[in-house]
């Protein structure tokens, strides 16, 4: 998978004639089903919040302001729990394809080649979106003891996605735009194998599920740049 990730990349690179994108993101996490004890109030979550970068790059669709953009995106989320008097470390990460689409459903019919600092009109109109984006998704999952390496645990499991988001292009020049954005992705459930022994051997717990959806919040930045402004 991670070789497959890589030669995805090279591809993107090589073929640097439009736009290309690189963003920075905050991840807010909730994983319901890993919540543990599931019969107990207030559980405490393995999955923490993380953060994720990424590089995409630009397909404008035709006449209307419809645009794709293939992201590869690498994220890591951390969480650090206590159990039976034992600090335990969670960790994972994901390596994702997502296929953004970007609406501009203000200016749908607009002959703007956007977005570049030198183009008139108004700029929210030209520049504020709403995104669309299908993606799959590759978890390494960690869990690691301070008191004793040999209860480190490793798994791997894959998810599809669905996200809605909006963000808004801000031209800086004819060569670099910065959007800001935001929005929420569903992860469809999958399973973390390791938390059944950590957790089960701990404290059994009859409504303890190791497969879960996981529900997404996040904001952050991207940064376009364009390789074919003269």
């Amino acid at each position: 998978m991670r070789t497959l990730l890589l030669i995805g990349f090279l591809a993107f690179v090589v073929q640097l004639n439009a736009q290309l994108g690189l963003s920075g993101s905050a991840r807010f996490n909730d994983a319901p089903d890993w919540a543990y004890p599931a019969s107990v109030a207030g559980q405490t979550n393995p999955l923490g919040n993380g953060w994720a970068v990424g590089v995409d790059y630009w397909i404008p669709l035709g006449q209307t302001r419809i645009d794709l953009l293939p992201e590869l995106n690498f994220g890591r989320s951390e969480q650090t729990l206590d159990i039976l008097g034992n600090p335990h470390e969670f960790a994972q990460n994901a390596f994702s394809l997502f296929l953004n689409t970007n609406f501009y459903v203000l200016d749908l019919e607009g002959d703007c080649d956007c977005p570049t600092f030198s183009k008139s009109g108004d700029f929210f109109q030209k520049g504020f979106f709403l995104q669309v984006s299908p993606g799959v998704s590759y978890f390494q999952h960690t869990i690691q003891t301070r008191e004793s390496a040999a209860v480190d645990i490793e798994d791997e499991a894959f998810a599809f996605s669905i996200g809605a988001g909006a963000g808004l292009d801000i031209g800086l020049s004819d060569f670099l735009t910065l959007t800001p954005m935001a929005g929420f992705r569903y992860y469809f459930p999958s399973e973390w194998a390791g938390l059944e022994e950590i957790f089960l051997t701990a404290e059994p717990d009859p409504l303890f599920e190791t497969e879960s959806a996981v529900r997404q919040f996040w904001a952050g930045l991207r940064l376009g740049i364009r390789f074919d402004q003269r």
